[in-house]
């Protein structure tokens, strides 16, 4: 979940940069015209509530994810075993002709090299091809992985009065210092568990 902590991680620099921006914004307009409450009147402003999620963690720990992830990682070995074994098939192929030695003709020779280039260049291209789907995979899964995340803490948030949730992670942290009393990781990681049960796996 490397790309899926950096993305996350990303997102929160973001908003951070907003934030301090904003922050700077508001304290340098000190004369800029404010829209006037009555005395008294706090119904409109909102107490500002942050936390952060530990993301190392809900790699560890949020099963949706482990589950998937285990199975993309299975099918990826499965292709990269299935591209080793035609190549070692091939060049086992070449180094059967070359056995031969001195009995090979030059025109043995030139086509077999026709038909070994030829497969060697499929091969290449068949190994193109699902590094191409693999990586693609990876994105749907990881967009997919973090549009829970949102959709849960979104809800969450509400729930709990957030304004921001910020991420951490030890790949891509951009906090110097962060206080434990804002950790709600193990809050996140449980009710992540709940809404989204562990996948059955095909025996």
């Amino acid at each position: 979940m490397k790309y899926l902590s950096l993305v996350l991680s990303v997102v929160a620099l973001l908003l951070t940069g907003v934030l301090f921006y904003q922050q700077r914004t508001n304290t340098g307009n000190a004369k800029a015209p404010v829209t006037e409450r009555p005395a008294g009147d706090t119904s409109t402003i909102k107490p500002l509530r942050i936390a952060y999620v530990d993301l190392d963690s809900i790699d560890a720990k949020f099963e949706f994810y482990k589950v998937k992830m285990e199975a993309f990682e299975k099918k990826k070995d499965g292709l990269d075993r299935q591209l080793n074994g035609a190549y070692q098939q091939l060049d086992n192929r070449r180094i059967e002709f070359l056995k031969k030695g001195n009995a090979i003709t030059q025109a043995e020779a030139e086509s077999f090299k026709r038909e070994y280039d030829q497969q060697l260049q499929e091969l290449e291209s068949r190994r193109r091809k699902i590094e191409q789907e693999v990586q693609q995979e990876a994105m749907i899964m990881r967009d997919d992985i973090f549009k829970k995340i949102n959709d849960y803490l979104t809800g969450y948030s509400k729930e709990k009065g957030y304004t921001y949730i910020f991420s951490y992670s030890r790949n891509a942290n951009i906090f110097l210092y962060q206080d434990a009393a804002f950790d709600i990781t193990g809050e996140v990681i449980t009710g992540l568990n709940t809404a989204y049960p562990k996948p059955e796996t095909k025996k």
